[in-house]
């Protein structure tokens, strides 16, 4: 993970999609509420393993629809995809996901809070939020700096296998194709 340090603030990409990371703005003190510098971070590190093939570098990005439609079709245990902005928009997901307005702000406000609690707890950096509830898992990524995945799981989902899956589309999921 590669940072880049402006004036007060750090800012880093959350999966590593080959580009720069891009610098937010000068801040002050004054600018800026008080509360920890905390950046959207990548799924934990994969293990070594098969690595899921990556799509040619200039291939066309194919609607993000159908990206993670093909994320629930190849990825055993995966039930729905949502992709939203970190401020709350809907920008795209699978067939299987319900189709409601509420649940991409929900997320932004959760991994909100999910960087808060982190900083309370003594972290530094999110990796990411894992809600494990009766019918199985959600698992909240940042993508980039400005993007958030939410993945509805099976509890025994293989998650060494979504997060290649992920990473070989991050720079399309990140909107730099």
């Amino acid at each position: 993970m590669e940072s880049v340090k402006t004036g007060s603030r750090v800012s880093t990409n959350a999966i590593d999609t080959g580009t720069a990371p891009v610098a937010a703005g000068p801040t002050t003190p004054s600018s800026m509420p008080s509360r920890p510098a905390t950046t959207p971070l990548a799924p934990p590190p994969v293990a070594a393993g098969p690595a899921e093939k990556s799509p040619p570098a200039a291939a066309t990005a194919p609607p993000l629809a159908l990206v993670l439609d093909e994320l629930v079709d190849v990825v055993e245990g995966v039930h729905g995809a949502l992709l939203g902005s970190v401020d709350g928009f809907a920008i795209a997901r699978s067939a299987t996901m319900p189709n409601s307005a509420a649940h991409a702000a929900i997320l932004a406000a959760g991994m909100g809070l999910a960087h808060q609690l982190a900083a309370m707890g003594g972290g530094d950096e999110l990796r990411q939020l894992v809600i494990d509830h009766d019918q199985g898992l959600l698992l909240l990524w940042p993508i980039g700096t400005q993007r958030v995945l939410a993945l509805l799981t099976a509890r025994r989902v293989d998650q060494a296998h979504l997060r290649r899956f992920v990473q070989s589309r991050a720079s399309w999921l990140a909107g730099e194709r």
